[in-house]
């Protein structure tokens, strides 16, 4: 079998080599998979530069999300294609895997594969941000969001819809603006030096009612700053800057920061909840109300030049290794 391993944290492409050794065995409660695809994600990253939440011992498979065909093991799933479900455990840049039984999740043979693969990660962490931080709020509330044009940012524009919420969409560069609005943001403003002055005209005296944010840094102070007293900012993915929220607001306007990742509800919640979570996205992925573009797709052996696509500032889609079956 063919897969990616982490050598040494650091450089993403010095450190990791293509292996090719015979898959093991699978034992009473695994299935055997051929993995069809696996996107390239920013927290694979953090893993291979040592930064992320865990750091495995090394030698390491790679790869955390992906969808896959059973060829062993669980009879009952003989020929399926199942979605594999995130955990500590890596190794999805593989052209085949032994998994756990409870780690694989039967999926529709008529969904976009491309789309499905994309699945476990980044939409899960979307729904369970709103579920989470949003219930409360009444429909017309703004929930703001930065690195609102990534495919993170489009699940999180697309679930908030569906909730009946309002986004303001933070983004980096003026030409991504037109990019998240046919996306469906209902505001989109720059991280320049306007910012404080655009989010005034985007909000038109409205206050946010929450802040969900991917990339740290002086904007968050400014959302903050927009944020209705008692509001809330989650951090969700590991930020280039710390989220800077001023003292006063913290202290006085009852402004709340917390952090979110997906590993630690996996460890609370029950099989029945994962399993109703992923098959309701997976509906919303099969009817087109989940969707992210993929820019491009590389075999396996072209790891280097996928890390290197992926890690590329101002990219239009996501990367994905494919497999071949």
């Amino acid at each position: 079998m063919a897969r990616l391993l982490l050598t040494d944290f650091g450089d993403p492409i010095s450190a990791v080599r293509l292996d090719d050794s015979p898959p093991p065995a699978p034992g009473p409660d695994e299935v055997v998979v051929d993995m069809l695809a696996a996107p390239l994600n920013p927290a694979d990253f953090l893993l291979m530069r040592g930064l992320y939440g865990v750091r495995p011992e090394l030698p390491a498979p790679l790869g955390a999300e992906g969808v896959g065909r059973v060829v062993g093991g669980a009879p009952e799933l003989a020929g399926r294609r199942v979605l594999v479900l995130p955990g500590l455990e890596q190794g999805l840049w593989a052209d085949r895997v032994v998994l756990p039984r409870h780690r694989v999740l039967p999926v529709g043979e008529d969904v976009d594969l491309h789309q499905l693969s994309m699945l476990a990660v980044n939409p899960a962490t979307a729904h369970l941000l709103l579920s989470q931080y949003a219930a409360s709020l009444k429909p017309g509330s703004w929930v703001a969001q930065t690195a609102a044009n990534s495919a993170m940012g489009r699940y999180l524009t697309a679930l908030a819809h569906r909730r009946g919420l309002r986004t303001l969409n933070v983004v980096r560069r003026p030409s991504a603006v037109d990019e998240v609005r046919a996306a469906g943001g209902d505001r989109v403003v720059v991280s320049d030096d306007t910012l404080q002055a655009s989010l005034k005209a985007a909000l038109g005296g409205d206050r946010l009612s929450l802040v969900l944010d991917a990339t740290g840094g002086p904007v968050v102070k400014e959302l903050a700053r927009a944020l209705a007293d008692g509001g809330t900012v989650v951090t969700y993915a590991f930020p280039e800057g710390a989220p800077r929220v001023s003292p006063a607001d913290l202290v006085f306007r009852g402004i709340t920061t917390t952090g979110f990742w997906l590993v630690n509800w996996f460890r609370r919640a029950s099989a029945g909840e994962v399993a109703t979570l992923y098959g309701e996205l997976a509906g919303l992925v099969a009817d087109g109300t989940l969707a992210a573009p993929v820019e491009a797709t590389y075999a396996l052996a072209d790891y280097e030049k996928a890390f290197a696509h992926s890690l590329e500032p101002g990219r239009g889609g996501k990367i994905l290794f494919t497999f071949g079956g």
